[in-house]
């Protein structure tokens, strides 16, 4: 008889053995729902279709995890701009969320398909979808307020394009207070929100409001180190000032967005270079030319694209060569900018000449 001293150490040999063998074939049956997931975060999306694809193709899966593993694989279609895929894919998802009858993947579900139909321009399906999603919502016991603040952002961004820019303003303050709510006031989100609601209330020449929302925000983004947001925060709350006449409040801003993308690494080159178009603009209107001059030279380097940020630098440097009496070279400047805006336009670079005149000067 086989003592149970014995029977003990034969089970724990086993399980020594056998250990390394379940882990191993744990891995191998979850290898691609993993890898799927991993590739998605590191945004390498044509990796991520691969393996999300394959995972559910392998076996069956819970409704739950077979949403995720749908859900992922639209994103990683849509970020490939493989718009036809990435809905068909989404149709899928809804389809199992509605034959499930759970509200909550319903509701997730549906909010995929917004970024589709946001991608593919199709505003009003938009509206209708963010409607399905906020009925869904409501429905429930507790409300997923962080689906409702990004459905109602979605919704601002989908008014805007269509033109009707008051709902959007009243869609983006809804997202603002949502996200207040569901994350807390000094919350990241909370502070992303307040940005975006501030560049909308700029937009609509509301500025104290605008530069309300901007300094809050930037006061949260500070405090989280988040100095790409900063940067963001103080163009736009910069710009503000400017539209709103207090010059030396925005080049003061305008310094310190400069002073923060400096020790940036992998910041957005084209706002640092509009930032410097703006501060050489009131540079020059304060006879700084020498400075002006500098912040434009290596604006226009950066400012490829022709569009009225292009134009505006170029403007500017034509205004400031003339400041400097060198009417050859401020004609060169603004025969460059016409050129631009006839590109952008269709219109005859003679006619261009004019009419870039009198564009507006801030932008």
């Amino acid at each position: 008889m086989i003592s149970v001293t014995r029977i003990a150490r034969l089970g724990v040999r086993l399980a020594a053995w056998a250990t390394p063998h379940v882990k191993e074939w744990h891995r191998k049956r979850h290898l691609n729902r993993v890898e799927g997931e991993r590739h998605l975060k590191a945004r390498n999306w044509s990796e991520a279709e691969k393996h999300l694809a394959a995972a559910l193709d392998e076996r069956r899966h819970s409704s739950k995890r077979r949403l995720d593993l749908l859900l992922g694989l639209t994103e990683a279609q849509r970020k490939q701009g493989k718009a036809a895929e990435a809905e068909k894919t989404s149709q899928m998802a809804i389809a199992l969320a509605t034959s499930a009858k759970n509200k909550v993947l319903q509701s997730r579900a549906l909010d995929g398909l917004v970024d589709i139909q946001l991608d593919q321009k199709k505003y009003g399906e938009v509206e209708q979808t963010i409607a399905k999603i906020e009925a869904l919502e409501k429905s429930l016991p507790a409300p997923d307020y962080k689906r409702l603040a990004s459905s109602s952002r979605k919704l601002g961004t989908a008014l805007l394009n269509s033109g009707r820019s008051e709902d959007a303003l009243k869609a983006f303050e809804r997202a603002m207070q949502l996200a207040e709510k569901s994350f807390g006031p000094d919350h990241l989100e909370t502070a992303n929100a307040l940005t975006e609601l501030g560049e909308r209330y700029r937009q609509a020449g509301n500025h104290p409001e605008a530069q309300r929302c901007l300094r809050r925000a930037l006061e949260i983004h500070r405090k989280s180190s988040d100095s790409h947001a900063a940067t963001r925060d103080l163009f736009h709350l910069a710009a503000s000032l400017e539209e709103s006449g207090d010059l030396d409040g925005a080049a003061s801003q305008y310094e310190k967005a400069l002073a923060v993308a400096d020790r940036q690494i992998g910041g957005d080159r084209e706002q640092l270079a509009e930032t410097q178009a703006h501060l050489a603009a009131i540079y020059m209107r304060a006879g700084r030319t020498s400075a002006a001059r500098e912040l434009l030279i290596h604006a226009i380097g950066v400012l490829r694209k022709k569009d009225e940020r292009l134009e505006f630098a170029l403007e500017t440097m034509a205004d400031v060569e003339e400041m400097l009496h060198h009417p050859e070279e401020a004609q060169r400047w603004r025969d460059k900018a016409a050129e631009s805006f006839a590109s952008r336009t269709g219109q005859a670079p003679q006619e261009a000449v004019g009419a870039v005149k009198q564009a507006p000067k801030y932008y």
